[in-house]
């Protein structure tokens, strides 16, 4: 019989419960892209087995053949109950989200929303390369306000870019990763207030990609960017897509903040179409 390896707290240590001539019997991208003798690492898929309870929800819905459109708000209700009890925070308003296919098509109807074609898109490297093509793709500029040397969001280095993509007049946006991919640094809650004041300041729309909120824990909680004050204009996207290792299971939630309701009730139908709802 196999020995699972333990943690010290008795419970299973999960990276070591599926051999590796298991893992390679998927096929995702992660174990079909390279070849047998690469160990991929390249993308975010765990190698770890699904939790029990979406094994059984996703068996139900297989056997009940529920496996139709997505309909209702099921998915928004059940992330306002979830940040509810994660991160104490009830501000989840499920007339204020809208459900979108993934992170990133939210992520990229979000800013077609908030800026205009020519428009710069603000992001802070090191942070997750696709940003770059989706925003390029999106005919926006890319404008690059660095981490400070202590790889964390540098307020002068966010003031003087704000300011230099808006002295012109033009719209401009901000496209936070939060935590940050791929440093895994958890902006505090003062931080994302200084963020959303200087945004205010100038003018700029924040766009919060946090499809890894549910990773962050240790001594510096995730806090939603929606959740501090100044940023009622702000906007953001969840996902259970990187905690749960769903991403075959396509589903995202899109939020605004009060201020940026009239903004998310603009996103096209087509922008919704195509959830999973399982």
């Amino acid at each position: 019989m196999t020995r699972i390896p333990h943690e010290p707290s008795g419970e299973p240590n999960p990276l070591q419960v599926l051999s590796l001539d298991q893992l390679r019997r998927r096929t995702s991208a992660k174990w079909r892209t390279y070849p047998d003798d690469v160990l991929p690492l390249w993308v975010a898929e765990m190698d770890v087995p699904l939790a029990e309870p979406v094994v059984r929800a996703v068996t139900d819905a297989l056997a009940l053949g529920d496996t139709g459109y997505a309909s209702g708000t099921r998915c928004a209700e059940a992330l306002a109950a979830f940040a509810a009890k994660r991160w104490n925070w009830d501000g989840v308003a499920v007339e204020r989200t809208a459900v979108v296919p993934d992170v990133m098509t939210g992520v990229v109807e979000l800013l077609k929303l908030v800026t205009r074609p020519g428009d710069a898109v603000v992001v802070n490297p090191p942070v997750y390369p696709p940003f770059y093509g989706f925003v390029g793709h999106l005919d926006r500029r890319v404008v690059e306000a660095p981490l400070g040397a202590d790889g964390r969001l540098d307020p002068e280095i966010l003031e003087d870019t704000y300011r230099r993509v808006t002295e012109d007049g033009r719209q401009a946006a901000h496209l936070l990763c939060s935590p940050q991919n791929p440093t895994g640094t958890v902006h505090t809650r003062e931080e994302l207030a200084t963020v959303a004041a200087l945004a205010e300041r100038h003018g700029v729309r924040v766009v919060a990609d946090e499809a890894h909120a549910p990773l962050a824990v240790g001594d510096e909680p995730f806090v939603p960017y929606l959740s501090v004050p100044g940023a009622e204009r702000g906007l953001s996207v969840m996902s259970a897509s990187k905690a749960w290792n769903l991403a075959g299971l396509r589903a995202a939630v899109a939020l605004a903040g009060p201020a940026a309701a009239e903004d998310l009730a603009r996103l096209p139908e087509e922008a919704s179409d195509g959830p999973n709802h399982v």
